[in-house]
């Protein structure tokens, strides 16, 4: 029985169950977002450009993939003007930030709708692509980014493309 057990749990894990979306929509981070499963919610400070940055992460994996992420993060950025004291340079910081952890990007400018920000997209060392949006208001970072193995999924494009900053 045990073993049977096993065995429809991992044919489920490498069928790719697929989870129902979660829409969330946080007040206190500013953001809406759909992700394809339900995020989890994580703090820690990291050292940026711009000194220490407390982030405030929604993100989730879908079982069983490891070469998967949907994440979206939010950063109060520390007083004072490091990295840049304008909207154009903080986000000049950050795309290079970017490049400096997943390689050259392919970036264009948001509509003044939906920035100061750009969206852009990498290709992995492990072939796998992340694409991302990233959004500065009011003294925070918003940055939304999914992993995922090709680009153009849907999945990752309906996730981007539903991200919103609520932050004025």
């Amino acid at each position: 029985m045990a073993r049977a057990w096993f065995g429809l749990m991992a044919a489920a894990v490498l069928l790719g169950c697929h989870e129902q979306p979660c829409r969330v929509a946080n007040a206190n981070l500013g953001i809406i977002a759909t992700f394809p499963g339900k995020p989890r919610l994580a703090r820690h400070t990291d050292p940026t450009p711009y000194g220490d940055v407390e982030w405030f992460d929604l993100a989730m994996s879908p079982p069983g993939r490891l070469d998967e992420s949907f994440s979206v993060a939010v950063g109060n950025l520390p007083p004072g003007d490091q990295g840049g004291s304008t909207s154009q340079q903080i986000l000049a910081t950050f795309r290079a930030w970017l490049t400096s952890r997943l390689g050259p990007l392919a970036c264009t400018d948001l509509p003044a709708a939906r920035g100061p920000g750009f969206r852009y997209r990498a290709t992995l060392p492990s072939g796998s692509v992340a694409e991302g949006i990233v959004v500065y208001r009011a003294g925070r970072i918003h940055h939304a980014q999914a992993i995922v193995p090709r680009a153009g999924d849907p999945r990752a494009l309906a996730f981007l493309d539903g991200f919103e900053v609520t932050t004025r």
